[in-house]
């Protein structure tokens, strides 16, 4: 069943925890058309992503028109996860908490930690 949010949400109330220069690639730094891209993505994370502003702006070749792109290249889509995980966990929880409560806390909200020890 759909998100009611996800349901209701305008393009233009869609914002993103990792930018705000939605005219530029997040990756290769590209101006101009951009697609917005669910860092979580799947039934179920997908509406969470954009309540949460897990979103990053890609350009055509980086999101899916290219085997370089984020849903093609394993590597690319992994690294845009962690670097998204951890902005998360600095905009959304208490940064006095141990590292791993905050990061339970992540995997309540989308089901799996994708930071390595190293990573934090």
């Amino acid at each position: 069943m759909a998100s009611k949010y996800r349901d209701t949400i305008k393009d233009s109330e869609r914002y993103s925890i990792l930018t705000d220069k939605f005219d530029v690639c997040y990756i290769c730094g590209k101006r101009g058309d951009t697609q917005l891209h669910e860092v979580f993505y799947g039934q179920s994370n997908r509406p969470k992503s954009k309540e949460d502003g897990c979103t990053a702006p890609l350009c055509y070749e980086c999101h899916h028109g290219s085997n370089f792109g984020v849903h093609f290249n394993k590597e690319l889509d992994l690294r845009l996860k962690k670097q998204t995980e951890k902005i998360w966990l600095d905009h959304y929880t208490n940064k006095d908490l141990p590292m791993s409560k905050r990061i339970k806390m992540f995997i309540k909200r989308y089901g799996k930690n994708y930071l390595d020890e190293e990573d934090y």
